[in-house]
């Protein structure tokens, strides 16, 4: 049995969601495990902390992952051999590159018994899918079959949050799952679908008159955005998910401009307060750069791996990166990279400097002033000020100027949707002068005067 709930932002999901885990778990009479599935680290631990508090503590047959770690673990590791014929054992996050070589690297991986992060939903779909064509033989099937029967007396249930971030071949993986007597709960808004804008939508579409799903009514109350914010918000939903405001405060709504003297000041005040400071991709002075977006290349993150040492593979390697990344910021790039070399007995040829040399300049780009978050890693995040640097592209969507009907509800109209809804007291936009230079600023005043912004004193 598979249940969607389609909740907005600031609707408590993650509330909802561990109250409904609780609630689960007091009624469980097995010894089945039950699990509760999200996107990101940030998310599990947020689940983490909500249970503790409405319940005390984690009970021991809750297991709350993150989807990968769970399809790794529960799924690809033990199962991939028995009904693919494949043998994992290890995952790398390597970057992939240019998209045309994608499959090579997959290939190469494969050889060694690595899956890499990006093939994880469509591995783990083939594994339980006895539909694709891998499976067309009788035999094939059965061994299926027989894992799902396998599958059923281990899982009690399974709890998604963040399902919109799923892409179809992990939405089938759990399609097949709650059709084959696995309890499958997910909650999730479609209008957050930034990274696969359309797959959560056509997924509801397409197994809403299944007999094993039921959709729930839509919750379409937040507690977070104030009134203010919420009248420009909803103009960004889709027909009745409109939102309600139950918050107190009636909101504020203010821009700012680079050419103020304050301008970088405060910029600097919100980021340092701790506030959301948010923009929709790295440009001119603000940077969204981090260690964690960022990996080695395969050859040289294999030389790590394969380094003398006695310790996890995949936990050496990051830390590798991680000191080697602290090293760039405090020593330079040529320091950093004899570090890695030196301490791991790495020999490099000179594509492995140039590789690294160019590695390097991602983290020490010279121009770069602030460094703020993407609004891609803003959701599900909120405080009292969200601040917006707002691009061309941003402006052009938030303003529906010249945006067809088309282009509604896709990536960058959701992008904007996340940015206005993060705020629980001001949302401020940015308007950086360099960044808007082909733009009219006195029609950009004008433009976001009529949504209701004024000017920050």
């Amino acid at each position: 049995m598979i249940e969607i709930q389609i909740a907005g932002a600031g609707a408590g999901k993650t509330y909802g969601l561990a109250e409904t885990l609780i609630g689960h778990i007091k009624a469980c009479t097995t010894h089945k495990k039950t699990f509760a599935l999200t996107y990101t680290n940030s998310a599990t631990a947020k689940i983490e902390q909500e249970i503790i508090k409405q319940y005390g503590f984690i009970p021991q047959n809750l297991y709350i992952q993150t989807v990968h770690s769970f399809l790794l673990n529960e799924i690809v590791y033990p199962f991939s051999s028995f009904t693919l014929d494949d043998v994992y054992n290890d995952s790398s996050i390597m970057h992939v590159g240019n998209s045309k070589y994608k499959n090579r690297l997959f290939k190469t991986l494969r050889e060694k018994k690595i899956i890499h992060a990006e093939n994880v939903y469509n591995i783990s779909k083939q594994i339980v899918d006895e539909m694709i064509s891998r499976h067309s033989s009788k035999l094939k099937k059965a061994k299926v079959k027989r894992l799902l029967a396998i599958l059923e007396n281990c899982f009690e249930k399974i709890f998604i949050d963040e399902v919109q971030d799923l892409d179809d071949d992990a939405l089938r993986f759990f399609e097949v799952l709650g059709s084959n007597g696995i309890d499958v709960y997910m909650i999730g808004d479609p209008k957050q679908a930034i990274k696969y804008p359309k797959a959560f939508d056509n997924f509801v579409d397409k197994v809403s008159a299944k007999e094993y799903v039921n959709i729930l009514e839509i919750n379409n109350q937040t507690t977070r955005v104030p009134r203010e914010i919420l009248a420009i918000s909803n103009s960004f939903c889709y027909e009745g998910q409109q939102q309600e405001s139950l918050s107190d405060v009636v909101g504020e709504l203010m821009y700012i401009e680079s050419t103020d003297a304050k301008y970088d000041d405060l910029l600097s005040s919100y980021i340092s307060a701790k506030q959301i400071v948010c923009i929709d991709k790295k440009v001119g002075r603000y940077s969204t750069s981090s260690k964690h977006k960022h990996s080695f290349p395969q050859e040289i993150e294999e030389m790590i791996r394969e380094s003398k040492h006695k310790k996890d593979k995949v936990l050496f390697a990051k830390a590798a990166f991680s000191d080697f990344f602290n090293d760039v910021e405090m020593y330079g790039a040529k320091i950093a990279i004899n570090n890695l070399r030196t301490k791991h007995l790495l020999t490099f040829e000179n594509k492995h400097y140039a590789q690294l040399y160019e590695l390097c300049s991602v983290f020490t780009e010279n121009n770069v002033q602030f460094i703020v978050q993407s609004i891609d890693s803003v959701k599900g995040l909120d405080a009292n000020t969200c601040v917006i640097i707002t691009s061309p592209n941003l402006l052009k969507y938030l303003t529906k100027n010249g945006i067809k009907e088309g282009d509604y509800f896709n990536k960058e109209w959701k992008k904007v949707y996340v940015a206005l809804t993060r705020a629980k007291h001001r949302l401020v936009l940015a308007l950086d002068h360099d960044l808007l230079l082909a733009s009219d600023i006195e029609a950009v005043r004008s433009s976001i005067s009529e949504l209701g912004f004024v000017y920050h004193h």
